[in-house]
C-alpha cells in the first residue's frame, strides 16, 4: 500500500509540475503577444479603417456577399442541416464541440445521408473539445463514407502540440455556402435561450466570395490533420457575387507575434468613436486590452461588455476576469452579466457600422494558443440589427456595480488574481 501510494503522490506531483511548467511557458508567451501588441487610438475615415484592417488581418475586404445573422440554435441549427441535406459536391465541417445528444446525431444523420449519395464529406474534430463525441456516432459517420479525423490528438511524445487547439467553428457546402460564429454541435445550443439548457449563441450564413476564405480556414484545419493539401478544382468552384455586402474574414492561426484574431479586436477598439458594444463568453482580457478599453472610454467612446452570469459554464474563467473589472469599471466601462442561461456568443458592433461575429474568445487562448475564425460584417444595415440583439441581451442581463467589485473580500481578490494569472491555461 505504501508502494502505491508513493506511486501516486509521484505522478501527482510530476502532473502538478507539468501543469505548472506549461501555464509558466504559456502564460510566456501570451505575454510576449501582449508587449507586441499596442493599441494607440487611431482617429480615421472608415475607408482607411477598413483599409487598417485588411492590412492587420491579412485578409482582403471581399464585396459581393450577402450574410443571413442568426441567433441561437433554433435558428442556426435548421439552416446549417438544410445546408448539408442539399449538398451535391462537398461538406466540410471543422468544429471544436461536438458532442453527444439529439442535435449531434441529427448532423451525423445528415451527414452520413450525404456521403451515401456520393456527396465528399470531410468533418475535422478538435480532440479536446469534441472529446465527448460517443465512439459508434464517429463509426456511424465513418462507415457511412464520412472521413472524420482528429485535430491535435495527445501524444506523450508531443505533448506541448496538444495545447495548440483549433477552435474554429467552420461548415461549407459545395464549396459555395459558409456557415461561421460559436456555435457548437451539442443540445447545449438548441432552443432559444429560453433557460439554462439552452445557450445563447450568434451564428452567420454566408454566401460569395468570402466563402473562399472560410474554406482556406478549412482548408488549413485538414492539411493539420491528415497532412493531406486540398487541391481538388470542386473544393474550390468560381465564387459569384450574391449580395452587397463587404466582408473581411478573420483567419487567426497564432504564430510568433500577434494574431490575426488579436489585430482584428485591437483595430475594432482603436478606431471606435462613438460606442463598443462587445458580448463575449470568456471576457478575460489581457493588460494591453484592458488599458485599450479604458482609453476608448476616456475619448468618449461607449462601452458596453455583456459577459455570463450565473451560468457560466466555467467558473474559473468568470473569476479570472472579475479581475480586471475594477480598473475598467473605474474608468467607466459598463459591464453586464446575462442571466437567463450561459452566453456564448462571441461579437462586437462598432460606431453602428461594423459587426465582428466569430469563435474567437476575448482570452490569451484564442489570441495565442487557438485556431479561430470570424467575419467582419460593414455595413448600417447589419450593425443596427446587431444593436438590437445587444440591446434584448442588455435588457435581460444584470450590471456590475463598482462597489460590488470593491467589497471583495481579500481572499476572493486573491484567488480571482491567481485564476487570471493562468489565464492563458483557461
Amino acid at each position: 500500500m505504501h508502494f502505491i501510494l508513493t506511486v501516486l503522490g509521484g505522478l501527482l506531483v510530476a502532473i502538478l509540475a507539468g501543469f505548472a511548467y506549461l501555464t509558466l511557458a504559456v502564460n510566456a508567451e501570451a505575454a510576449h503577444q501582449d508587449r507586441v501588441l499596442s493599441v494607440p487610438p487611431v482617429a480615421t475615415d472608415r475607408e482607411g479603417f477598413l483599409r487598417a484592417v485588411q492590412g492587420a488581418t491579412g485578409q482582403p475586404l471581399s464585396t459581393g456577399n450577402e450574410v443571413v445573422v442568426m441567433q441561437n440554435g433554433d435558428a442556426i441549427f435548421p439552416a446549417m442541416l438544410e445546408s448539408i441535406r442539399g449538398a451535391r459536391s462537398t461538406v466540410h465541417l471543422a468544429t471544436y464541440i461536438y458532442w453527444d445528444g439529439e442535435v449531434p446525431r441529427a448532423f451525423g444523420a445528415a451527414l452520413s445521408d450525404a456521403a451515401r449519395r456520393g456527396v465528399v464529406v470531410r468533418i475535422v474534430l478538435d480532440s479536446e473539445g469534441a472529446e465527448l463525441i460517443p465512439h459508434e456516432l464517429v463509426q456511424g459517420m465513418r462507415d457511412a463514407g464520412c472521413t472524420v479525423t482528429w485535430f491535435r490528438r495527445a501524444r506523450w511524445y508531443d505533448w506541448t502540440k496538444y495545447n495548440r487547439r483549433s477552435h474554429r467553428r467552420v461548415l461549407i457546402v459545395d464549396g459555395v455556402v459558409a456557415f461561421t460564429g460559436g456555435v457548437g454541435i451539442a443540445d447545449e445550443w438548441s432552443g432559444n435561450a429560453q433557460g439554462p439548457k439552452h445557450w445563447r449563441e450568434t451564428h452567420a450564413r454566408v454566401t460569395g466570395p468570402v466563402v473562399a476564405a472560410l474554406q482556406a480556414a478549412f482548408a488549413d484545419n485538414w492539411n493539420q490533420s491528415t497532412r493531406e493539401l486540398l487541391l481538388a478544382g470542386r473544393d474550390y468552384p468560381p465564387l459569384a457575387s450574391t449580395g452587397d455586402t463587404p466582408v473581411c474574414a478573420i483567419v487567426s492561426t497564432p504564430a510568433n507575434g500577434a494574431s490575426a484574431a488579436q489585430r482584428a479586436y485591437a483595430a475594432c477598439i482603436a478606431t471606435s468613436t462613438g460606442t463598443l458594444h462587445i458580448t463575449n463568453a470568456y471576457f478575460v482580457p489581457t493588460p494591453a486590452f484592458v488599458d485599450a478599453l479604458c482609453a476608448a472610454r476616456g475619448r468618449g467612446v461607449d462601452v458596453k461588455i455583456i459577459v455570463p452570469g450565473p451560468y457560466h459554464d466555467q467558473p474559473i474563467v468568470r473569476r479570472a476576469s472579475r479581475h480586471t473589472w475594477p480598473k475598467l469599471l473605474a474608468s467607466g466601462v459598463e459591464i453586464y452579466e446575462y442571466q437567463p442561461t450561459m452566453i456564448h456568443a462571441k461579437t462586437f458592433v462598432v460606431d453602428g457600422v461594423l459587426h465582428l461575429i466569430g469563435s474567437i474568445n476575448f482570452d490569451p487562448r484564442s489570441f495565442a494558443l487557438n485556431s479561430e475564425c470570424g467575419i467582419l460584417i460593414v455595413g448600417a444595415k447589419f450593425a443596427a440589427a446587431a444593436e438590437g440583439v445587444f440591446a434584448a441581451d442588455l435588457a435581460r442581463s444584470r450590471r456590475i456595480e463598482p462597489r460590488e467589485v470593491e467589497e471583495r473580500g481579500f481572499v476572493t481578490r486573491s484567488v480571482d488574481k491567481i485564476w487570471y494569472w493562468c489565464r492563458a491555461q483557461l
